[in-house]
């Protein structure tokens, strides 16, 4: 089941988008203090964002055969 069409993805990737945002003019605004923490913050929703294309990369890999090598 693809999480997009679970209604509650809408709402969940709507959010971390506008948290995105936030944490991003936050982390031009910090000072030399806050600047690793706002940079943490960053990562770490542009992960959870990717979160989904991850998880479609690992399965496309697995339901792909392996090649079995030619034997000469």
């Amino acid at each position: 089941m693809e999480l997009r069409l679970n209604p509650a993805w809408d709402q969940i990737s709507g959010l971390l988008e506008s948290r995105l945002v936030d944490a991003r003019e936050r982390l031009e605004q910090a000072d030399e203090t806050n600047f690793r923490f706002e940079q943490g913050r960053v990562h770490e929703l542009r992960f959870f964002l990717e979160l989904e294309d991850t998880a479609k990369a690992v399965l496309d890999r697995e339901r792909t055969p392996k090649r079995i090598p030619a034997i000469d």
